[in-house]
């Protein structure tokens, strides 16, 4: 059985029954719409209510998002979500992030954009606003590498032990305090 909001999106892609969805709303929330109103006053009741929304065309993205921000440092994300929006020198300006107007196309793919950032950098738009250098991750010696057919990376050169050269006129200060 689908929900109001499936046969809403319906009804928006031109698939759907009008009369259907009014019916179906009208036995579901009887407190909210009645016979008397009409399609249009049904969906913005239901709207009003947050009952149905606009219709998601790509929910697979959505979740995408969701699960992607809730795995970032959400004052990071909302200072990244704040900068991608404005203009940098406007972000210092802002009593907070969330206390400006934008569409919500424009605010998934700033979403969007300042995750992908944050994934790479935890602390990206915190150095990206101070001005602070970037870091490049530096390749890491501690991982193991799988030998190659002919043989010659038997060696480890990253970890090599160091030969350490003596120094004599070290040697010569120790003797002379004995």
């Amino acid at each position: 059985m689908k929900t109001l909001q499936d046969k809403y999106n319906l009804i928006v892609e031109g698939n759907g029954d009008v009369a259907n969805f009014k019916r179906e709303a009208i036995n579901a929330f009887p407190h909210f719409v009645n016979g008397q109103n009409s399609y249009d006053d049904v969906v913005a009741i239901l709207k009003q209510k947050n009952i149905i929304k606009e219709a998601i065309t790509d929910q697979k993205e959505q979740a995408e998002i969701i699960y992607n921000g809730d795995r970032v440092n959400s004052y990071e994300l909302e200072k990244g979500i704040a900068y991608e929006l404005k203009e940098p020198s406007e972000v210092w300006k802002m009593a907070g992030a969330g206390k400006f107007t934008v569409t919500e196309e424009d605010y998934l793919k700033a979403k969007k954009k300042s995750i992908e950032n944050l994934q790479k950098d935890p602390m990206y738009y915190t150095r990206l606003i101070t001005g602070e250098k970037m870091v490049k991750p530096e390749k890491r010696s501690d991982i193991m590498v799988a030998l190659n057919k002919k043989g010659d990376n038997t060696v480890d050169k990253l970890n090599k032990m160091e030969v350490i050269k003596e120094n004599k006129s070290l040697n010569t200060i120790i003797n002379s305090v004995k």
